[in-house]
């Protein structure tokens, strides 16, 4: 047997093995296997860097197309990785506002920016939590922008909110993707939206320490400003009609009333007095003379009352006609009463 044969084998085993243990990932994130999917991309593809050439004298450079790469279809290793990148900064809902931002703790989560390099939005690295177990060694830094909804939310409840910043790459030699349609534009978690061969390098940031909330609440840019409510056109207003005045009704004044005055009845006129003159003295014949009874005087005022009979029986009123009627009858009294006393007084006389 020749002696040399193991050590020929053990080199070519080793020759297979090393290319497969060279390609390494810079962690798993938050234990997914699903890549995600974009409504398409936003800033074209991220840019590209080509490997430096080699010295003389060192190995050959892979070629370009296997980005870092040994050989096609193999991993490559993230800190030798040389093609295009991208970054995409994700704003989320802490499920525990007094813990830490981190994927444990993060609500759904939806893209605020994505960039064709790979970035962080701080220098501090101290600012970072729940990150991958390697980073990497050159990367840009972009600040966090917010837009007006996302900055109003911030600013009302700023412990409430983390970001989640994800560092991207093709990490399979000689695949070659449009990273801007792989990266996500909603992470609802446990999924992490990502396949482990383009996920490079991740970690977590309390958003209130990424910003200035002085300046991002108190400019007044955070709050949209309100729509102008359009002016109302000044309307006439319509002319009062007058009211026609009332001419007010005069009272009617009370008629005045004509007294009556009611004629007092009249007082009988009162009765004339027949005064009979004696005659003239005559020589006395003597001669017997007897005594006659003495004739009753008749009264003065004697009044006559004429009763009219009707045939329905009515009594006349008393009236001036019954006045002027019973004057009349007194008179016709006395004067019959005169004449009678001057009857008796010539019979006595001729007597």
């Amino acid at each position: 047997m020749n002696p040399r044969l193991p050590i020929v084998l053990l080199s070519a085993a080793a020759l297979l093995v090393l290319p497969a243990t060279a390609a390494t990932a810079g962690g798993g994130h938050h234990g997914s296997t699903k890549p995600g999917y974009s409504s398409g991309p936003d800033k074209g593809k991220p840019g590209s860097s080509k490997p430096a050439p080699g010295k003389p004298g060192t190995p050959a450079p892979a070629p370009a197309d296997l980005c870092g790469g040994k050989r096609a279809g193999e991993q490559i290793a993230w800190d030798s990785y040389t093609c295009e990148k991208a970054t995409g900064y994700f704003l989320y809902k802490k499920l525990d506002t007094r813990k830490p931002a981190a994927f444990h703790n993060s609500g759904p989560q939806h893209r605020v920016a994505l960039h064709p390099v790979w970035a962080w939005p701080s220098a501090d690295g101290s600012l970072r939590h729940g990150a991958s177990t390697k980073l990497p060694k050159k990367a840009e830094i972009i600040p966090l922008e917010l837009g007006t909804e996302d900055a109003a939310a911030v600013c009302a409840a700023p412990e409430a909110y983390g970001l989640q910043v994800d560092l991207v790459g093709n990490g399979i030699a000689g695949t070659r993707v449009d990273l801007a349609t792989v990266v996500p534009t909603v992470i609802v978690p446990p999924s992490s939206g990502f396949a482990p061969e383009i996920l490079a390098y991740y970690g977590h940031y309390d958003v209130k320490k990424l910003v200035d909330l002085g300046t991002l609440c108190d400019a007044g840019e955070v709050v949209p400003a309100p729509a102008p409510e359009p002016t109302p056109e000044p309307t006439q207003a319509p002319t009062p009609t007058p009211e026609p005045s009332v001419t007010p009704t005069p009272s009617p004044e009370p008629t005045p009333v004509e007294e009556v005055v009611v004629a007092p009845e009249p007082s009988p006129t009162p009765t004339e007095r027949a005064e009979v003159l004696p005659a003239p003295a005559e020589t006395p014949t003597p001669a017997v003379t007897t005594p006659s009874a003495p004739t009753p005087t008749p009264t003065a005022t004697e009044r006559a009352e004429v009763l009219s009979a009707t045939d329905d029986g009515d009594t006349l009123a008393a009236t001036g006609a019954q006045v002027t009627v019973g004057l009349l009858a007194a008179l016709a009294a006395i004067a019959g009463g005169a004449a009678l006393v001057l009857a008796r007084r010539r019979q006595s006389t001729d007597g």
